[in-house]
């Protein structure tokens, strides 16, 4: 399955993926990783100002200082993310192989956007971005 828009320039993720192996396999796409590393990781290791923890090797020097303000974008990802835990009970996330990452990123944003044309056809728009509104809804 190929994208037919313009492909990321960076992959924001939090240590759960960290491995040397994710971040050559990012940088083989094109695609600069800020993956954030764990801890106890060894090696050529950058911290941020708030704590957070990267392999320098694999972000291109010139980022370096943007790294705490590129992860905190990862927030904006986790909400949404959230919807599909508690509201869409989706909590057993396929997490191998981009083919099961693709479809449930597709999933979840079908799940989205029939929360926001349901919100839109019942004339609320102002639940367009709460999914949980809908739960006993009578139409």
């Amino acid at each position: 399955m190929k994208s037919a828009t313009e492909k990321p320039f960076f992959v924001i993720a939090d240590a759960g993926p960290d491995s040397h192996l994710s971040n050559e396999t990012v940088i083989e796409k094109g695609v600069i990783p800020v993956i954030a590393a764990r801890e106890n990781s060894v090696g050529n290791i950058l911290k941020t100002g708030k704590g957070n923890h990267f392999r320098a090797q694999y972000v291109p020097r010139i980022y370096h200082k943007l790294l705490g303000k590129l992860y905190n974008i990862r927030t904006t990802v986790e909400r949404k993310n959230s919807n599909d835990v508690v509201v869409y009970n989706r909590s057993k996330t396929p997490t191998r192989g981009s083919e099961w990452a693709k479809i449930y990123v597709s999933i979840s944003n079908i799940a989205a956007l029939l929360t926001a044309l349901t919100a839109f056809k019942v004339g609320r728009h102002d639940l367009i971005r709460a999914p949980g509104a809908f739960r006993r809804l009578n139409i």
